[in-house]
């Protein structure tokens, strides 16, 4: 057989072969099944760098709130934000710890740098944008339905100078200002807190002096007038009637003053407090 005739028989050949090319070749043993796992794409979670950050910022100013312990919470942001089934899981550096949520979703965590350093992550099985999260600082023994105002100006700085945990619009000046001062001492800077149930009045007291918020200081009010844009990235768009916003800035209220809480549903469910 001429080489010509060859060669043309094996071009024809491969061309025959070509769309069908696994019955033509020769058998193969097959590949061993690889099992992809993807983690969620919309997981809610925060790197436990964050946390750290906080833990160490609350321990460097202890003074505002000397008998004060540090937890961290999650507050309903979606409206169909429910509880039900939550699990909250430290995850990363070989390490997956399940952490244990109390009746309020609040939450400790372990120190240990060596997870900050391998990139664990803090989350939930829940999807991104369903809870807030939140630092608690509060001091024992306070009387009910109050807050002390020192706690909540520790809370403010652990967040801002730490954890960075609340979802707020930081930009550019905000970080800038955040690195080197304190953004909860501006009384320009408005720092909403969550309530336990929906207010219906936030008073000071500090000895005899009195005073009750004003409404702009209530409901997000003060926020009226942000895009809704930027509105919907933070994170009382539908707690609205939990939010109240202190006057940690103001120097002349102490860090004893106490914030007290009048409740829409204190005549009809007195027995709820907390």
């Amino acid at each position: 057989m001429h080489l010509s005739r060859i060669l043309r028989q094996a071009a024809t050949l491969a061309a025959l072969c070509a769309p069908a090319w696994a019955l033509c070749a020769p058998q193969q043993a097959p590949a061993a099944q690889v099992v992809v796992v993807q983690a969620t794409l919309d997981a809610d979670e925060v790197p436990y760098a964050r946390f750290m950050k906080g833990m160490a910022v609350f321990e460097q100013n202890r003074q505002l709130a000397p008998a004060a312990t540090l937890r961290f919470r999650l507050y309903p942001r979606a409206r169909d934000a429910s509880f039900d089934g939550l699990v909250l899981t430290l995850a990363g550096g070989g390490h997956d710890m399940r952490i244990e949520l109390d009746a309020h979703q609040g939450f400790t965590l372990p120190n240990l740098p060596e997870l900050a350093r391998a990139g664990a992550l803090v989350m939930t099985n829940k999807k991104s944008g369903s809870y807030a999260w939140r630092v608690d600082i509060r001091t024992p023994g306070l009387p009910p339905n109050t807050r002390r105002l020192g706690d909540l100006r520790l809370e403010c700085k652990v967040d801002m100078k730490g954890a960075e945990l609340r979802r707020i619009v930081r930009n550019p000046s905000l970080a800038a200002l955040s690195a080197v001062d304190d953004p909860c001492t501006y009384r320009s800077f408005e720092n909403p807190f969550f309530a336990e149930r929906p207010l219906f009045n936030v008073t000071l007291v500090w000895g005899t002096r009195r005073e009750s918020l004003a409404a702009e200081w209530l409901y997000a009010n003060s926020a009226r007038h942000l895009p809704e844009a930027v509105y919907a990235l933070a994170d009382w768009r539908y707690t609205r009637d939990r939010q109240y916003v202190p006057p940690i800035a103001d120097r002349s209220w102490p860090d004893d003053t106490l914030v007290e809480f009048e409740y829409m549903d204190d005549e009809t469910d007195a027995g709820a407090q907390r």
